[in-house]
C-alpha cells in the first residue's frame, strides 16, 4: 500500500465515507447529492417495463430491481389481463437494458432500500442513459408518486410532461 501513496489514502478515504459516489467509469452523476452507491451489475432478464433481475459481475444472483421513480403498466399475471401499453414498455426497457449488459444501480438515500415485494429500489443508468427517464419520455411510464423527493424527480417531471403533452407511448395509445 505504502507504494500506491495518495491513490490507497484516496480509496479508503472514498470507501470509509460510505462506499464510492459514481467515481466508476461511466457511472451517473449526482449533482443534487442524494444519491448514494453505484454498483456495476449485469442484465439477466427483463420482467416488465420497470423491473430487472440481475446478477454481479461474478454471475451471483442478486434479484430483481425496481426501477425508481416510475410506474409502467403492468404485463398479465393470471387471471388478470395485462395493461395498454406493458408489451411495448417492456421491450423498451430490453432495450436501454438490455440481457447480458452491464448497468449500473445506484440508491437514492432519500428513498427505501426494497419495496413491499422485497425488489431492490435503484435508478437503472445503462451507457450513460437513465433508463427511467427515457421510458418517461418515450411515454412507456408514469411517474410514481412517493412520499419522499427524488433525487431525479425534476428531470423525470419534465420527461414526463413532455411525454403526456405530445400524446406519447400509453398517453395517446391507451
Amino acid at each position: 500500500m505504502k507504494a500506491l501513496g495518495g491513490i490507497a489514502t484516496a480509496a479508503i478515504a472514498v470507501l470509509a465515507a460510505g462506499g464510492i459516489k459514481a467515481a466508476l467509469p461511466g457511472a451517473p452523476a449526482d449533482p443534487a447529492g442524494s444519491e448514494a452507491t453505484a454498483t456495476r451489475v449485469r442484465v439477466v432478464v427483463v420482467l416488465d417495463g420497470d423491473t430487472l433481475r440481475v446478477e454481479d459481475l461474478d454471475g451471483g444472483d442478486l434479484g430483481r430491481v425496481r426501477l425508481l421513480g416510475i410506474d409502467a403498466p403492468e404485463v398479465a399475471h393470471p387471471p388478470t389481463p395485462a395493461e395498454c401499453y406493458s408489451t411495448e414498455a417492456t421491450e423498451q426497457l430490453e432495450q436501454l437494458a438490455p440481457v447480458g449488459s452491464t448497468v449500473f444501480l445506484t440508491t437514492d438515500i432519500g428513498q427505501p432500500d426494497r419495496d413491499r415485494y422485497g425488489r431492490m429500489l435503484r435508478y437503472v443508468d445503462h451507457a450513460g442513459t437513465d433508463a427511467a427517464r427515457e421510458l418517461l419520455a418515450a411515454g412507456a411510464a408514469r411517474v410514481y408518486d412517493t412520499d419522499q423527493q427524488l433525487a431525479r424527480e425534476t428531470d423525470f417531471a419534465a420527461a414526463a410532461q413532455d411525454a403526456h403533452g405530445a400524446e406519447t407511448g400509453l398517453w395517446g395509445n391507451c
